[in-house]
């Protein structure tokens, strides 16, 4: 998640948000199917957890939680029924992004949905005079979702866990837990046993490749009898204006992004420098650039190309050295605001994951740069290892699948000049060159259509997932 901080312009924002109104009410009202397709008949088939409550003590993955509060709002729509938000600060100008847009109330205070400070979580959970309701559990918080499992067991499992034992037998509320890193288990003996044995926790992954937790360490926690569902953290970002940190080229494929702060331990840095300078001293004409460096001996954008020049964003706070022959082609953006990230982000022409193959990201822990290249619709150069891993993106309509054989560079360039002959292949693999054919026949761009069709289908996805966990199935 890139480090972003608040904006300097307030014009920016306020035109930002108009603008996100705007393109909310046509992108997304007008599609009719935000609102819930299911039946008032399913609504009936059981009690339904009607107060939810969604807590953290790690502000930052708001990315994730508000999301699942999007979602959460959309079918909790009664009177007697509400969604709330506990978090010390959503920061990073988010709430800029999301507040004109419809996405979730964020009004302090609101009777059926909204903020409120972390601190009050306790005090109001272990309330039976929250709400004036009328239903069997009465005026309580009948669920609690922890947004960030790893870290917010911590500050509230055993405070939780006195108010669960004191209530009756019929008003216990539901325990969800959000987990983000199949690798951090620290919380799963500490706290996780307890709520297992009371048949009060569950579990609610943001992507699939750690969905399944019953195996080692898990088991020997009773976690053969947790249940374990996956929410996607697919925001209704509506388009927004283009970039002013991207130039608008003439043609070919020109501006690629790795997302996410800069950790060399999870991403490939300086093998994707190395191979990408491996490249433009073999055809820096292919690239936009000059065959003569400058006289600090960097490469040249050739202005004359009728390709534009090609440019790798890296988009995420942290420091990397950069090479200097990589100066012009290579650009580093931190501390964006959201409006601003967003528009960055939505103006690349494809997202490149950058993993490191023994990273965490393919096992273990879940990227962003997934679901942001979702939201903002760019295409994400993945392999089938990714797309395995990632299972809700294994979708042609969002993906570039690169052959595991090639790197990323080497299909960037193949697909930048639609020519596959660029592509080495030494040893002269028939599969290989049939994938490589066929992933530059389908081409780099993907309809903003079918990127639409994708997202109802996931938002489609979440609300059966909600549906459950709001009826204990």
């Amino acid at each position: 998640m890139a480090q972003i901080s608040r904006p300097r312009n307030l014009f920016f924002v306020f035109l930002s948000g108009i603008l996100l109104l705007l393109f909310f009410n046509l992108f997304v009202t007008g599609s009719g199917r935000y609102t819930t397709h299911k039946s008032s008949t399913l609504k009936e088939t059981r009690s339904l957890r009607r107060h939810v409550v969604i807590a953290t003590d790690f502000p930052p993955h708001f990315e994730v939680y508000m999301v699942i509060a999007w979602t959460m709002s959309k079918l909790l729509t009664g009177r007697m029924e509400s969604v709330h938000v506990y978090t010390d600060s959503l920061g990073f100008n988010y709430p800029e992004s999301v507040r004109h847009s419809g996405m979730f109330n964020l009004t302090a205070g609101g009777s059926r949905q909204g903020l409120k400070a972390a601190g009050t979580l306790v005090k109001d959970v272990a309330s039976n005079t929250l709400f004036d309701d009328d239903g069997d559990v009465g005026g309580q918080i009948d669920m609690v979702i922890l947004a960030t499992c790893e870290i917010d067991m911590k500050r509230w499992s055993a405070d939780l866990l006195r108010i669960w034992d004191a209530r009756p037998a019929g008003q216990k509320f539901q325990l969800v837990c959000s987990v983000h890193d199949g690798g951090n288990i620290g919380w799963v003996g500490a706290y996780a046993t307890e709520w297992i044995a009371r048949d009060a926790l569950r579990l609610l992954s943001i992507s699939e490749q750690f969905a399944d937790l019953k195996t080692e360490p898990f088991h020997s926690s009773l976690f053969e009898y947790v249940k374990v569902d996956v929410h996607y953290c697919i925001a209704p970002l509506p388009p927004l204006p283009h970039s002013k940190h991207v130039f608008l080229g003439k043609r070919g494929l020109a501006n690629a992004a790795i997302v996410g702060n800069l950790q060399p331990q999870r991403r490939n840095y300086d093998g994707t420098f190395k191979d990408l300078l491996r490249s433009l001293i073999e055809d820096a004409p292919a690239w936009g650039y000059l065959l003569e460096l400058s006289d600090e001996g960097s490469f040249q954008p050739d202005l004359s190309s009728d390709l534009t020049p090609f440019k790798l964003h890296l988009i995420g706070g942290g420091e990397h050295p950069i090479p200097k022959t990589l100066k012009n082609v290579v650009i580093h953006h931190r501390d964006l605001p959201y409006p601003e990230y967003y528009a960055l982000v939505q103006s690349m022409d494809i997202i490149m994951p950058a993993f490191a193959e023994n990273g965490a990201y393919f096992e273990a822990l879940a990227s962003s740069a997934i679901h942001t290249a979702v939201m903002t619709n760019v295409p994400l150069l993945a392999t089938p290892r990714l797309r395995d891993a990632y299972r809700y993106v294994d979708d042609d309509r969002v993906v570039i699948t690169r052959p595991q054989g090639i790197t990323e560079i080497q299909a960037i360039l193949a697909l930048r000049t639609d020519l596959t002959k660029r592509v080495p292949n030494p040893h002269n693999s028939t599969r290989l060159k049939h994938d490589v054919d066929e992933m530059v026949k389908l081409g780099w761009k993907r309809p903003l259509s079918e990127f639409s069709e994708f997202k109802m289908d996931l938002w489609d996805k979440n609300e059966d997932v909600i549906w459950k966990i709001l009826r204990d199935l």
